[in-house]
């Protein structure tokens, strides 16, 4: 099983640990191993060498690789995707690392083929023998790319393990990925200034009045601002989370509830939401047996996307600001996503590891 969420970490090239050059401050320091200014931008110019891999790179992280500032100059958003990746990549060996999973050379061989396979896409002219993309490469780099492709692969496989191939077992073992409920909602919404903590405060309390007696449908009829439940007495319908497909946050609190049960505020994007579960029921394998192959796909995205945030957010990252700072406060969100570098406004100048490589 593969994940989706993978694709763009199978594009970056792994770095390898080393130490800065001629004192030159890193570009970054993850957890006390260096990635180096001179390594950053040597990948940097074996991408833009490469026509077809760069435009791939580029359409993938929505940023041209040169800068606006002439010959010699880097996309800043396109160098900090790139730095980013490496960083993510160092914290994701050096966890393999912590735990004793190595990398064998059967997981090489593997990662080597899907290496192939990939920038064979990439051929000009598929009928060839040859791949020019692929040949372009530094052998180090290609290296590097096989050893990346490797890591990704053993993480995919320890969760594709943990959740197992039967899908009957799959669905005894976790009945609340297949549960279904009706269920409405009242919303405090964050339009007109109303602040996060503002939203909170008035939403607990219409929870207090529902606590004292008042009817849940008449306040989410007559105070909601969502307008479009409001006119349903709150209702939202009735699903699956596959079905349903609400925010991350709001989808948690819906299934945790038990039948009339009114949940406290509960914070998303949209501002604070009362939810109130007025059906429960578990479908029969046979109901729902056509859902599972893609609920274990859902179920497994899942799980690599909270590995990636658990081992990049717990790892300490400092950033060399000519490459912009490492933006760790979506480790902080609602629904936490991976940090990244952010980088300055303006492009990335020529550095002296460039000049002394004469590039």
């Amino acid at each position: 099983m593969r994940s989706r969420l993978l694709p763009l970490l199978a594009l970056a090239a792994l770095v390898a640990p080393a130490c800065s050059a001629f004192g030159e401050a890193p570009a970054a320091t993850v957890g006390g191993t260096e990635i180096t200014v001179e390594s950053l931008d040597e990948e940097i110019e074996t991408i833009r060498g490469n026509d077809a891999y760069r435009q791939a790179l580029e359409q993938s992280y929505g940023a041209p690789t040169d800068g606006s500032a002439g010959e010699g100059t880097f996309d800043a958003a396109f160098v900090a995707q790139v730095l980013s990746l490496r960083v993510w990549y160092q914290m994701i060996e050096r966890d393999l690392d912590e735990r004793g999973v190595r990398i064998t050379d059967d997981h090489l061989a593997q990662a080597r083929d899907e290496v192939e396979q990939q920038f064979a896409s990439l051929d000009p002219d598929p009928g060839d023998d040859e791949n020019p993309v692929l040949d372009a490469f530094p052998r180090s780099y290609l290296d590097r790319l096989v050893h990346q492709r490797a890591l990704v692969n053993m993480v995919d496989a320890e969760i594709t393990e943990e959740i197992g191939d039967d899908e009957e077992a799959f669905f005894d073992e976790n009945p609340e990925e297949f549960a279904e409920i009706c269920l409405s909602h009242a919303l405090v919404g964050l339009q007109s200034g109303r602040t996060p903590a503002e939203a909170e405060a008035e939403a607990q309390d219409l929870y207090d009045r529902i606590q004292a007696g008042e009817d849940f449908e008449d306040i989410a009829t007559n105070e909601s601002d969502d307008s479009t439940a409001a006119a349903q007495r709150g209702s939202l319908g009735c699903g699956s989370r596959l079905t349903l497909q609400f925010d991350p946050v709001f989808e948690e609190a819906a299934f945790a509830l038990e039948r009339g049960e009114v949940s406290e505020p509960v914070q998303t994007q949209f501002g604070s939401h009362l939810i109130l579960v007025t059906r429960r029921s578990q479908p029969d394998y046979d109901e729902v047996e056509d859902q599972v192959s893609t609920v274990m796909q859902t179920v497994h995205d899942a799980r690599i996307n909270r590995y990636l945030v658990d081992v990049i957010c717990g790892t300490d990252v400092d950033v060399n600001p000519r490459y912009g700072r490492w933006a760790r406060e979506s480790c902080e969100a609602l629904v936490p996503q991976l940090p990244s570098v952010r980088p300055p406004e303006g492009p990335i100048g020529a550095t002296p590891s460039t000049a002394l490589l004469g590039q």
